[in-house]
């Protein structure tokens, strides 16, 4: 399954970045059906991202930043 693994280190990698600009990993999550993660931005928004994966690789990144959207998310991280 090397699709998996990639999509794993693809994760781990985009979390380090996170944290590294001031960032924070909520949480792995599916959103939308699709397997993603919850962070925090620098500026304190929070972020959804989910990927959608087909023949094992990376065909599409949605990201979600609207707090409208978002809202009932704020209470489960805090």
């Amino acid at each position: 399954m090397r699709g998996i693994s990639e999509v794993t280190r693809t994760f781990a990698a985009l979390a380090r970045l996170a944290r590294g600009h001031g960032g924070e990993l909520i949480r792995y999550a599916y959103v939308n059906g699709l397997p993603g993660f919850v962070t925090r931005e620098a500026d304190g928004v929070l972020q959804t991202t989910a990927l959608l994966i087909e023949n094992g690789r990376i065909a599409a990144i949605y990201v979600m930043r609207n707090p409208d959207k978002l809202r009932h998310l704020e209470a489960t991280v805090h």
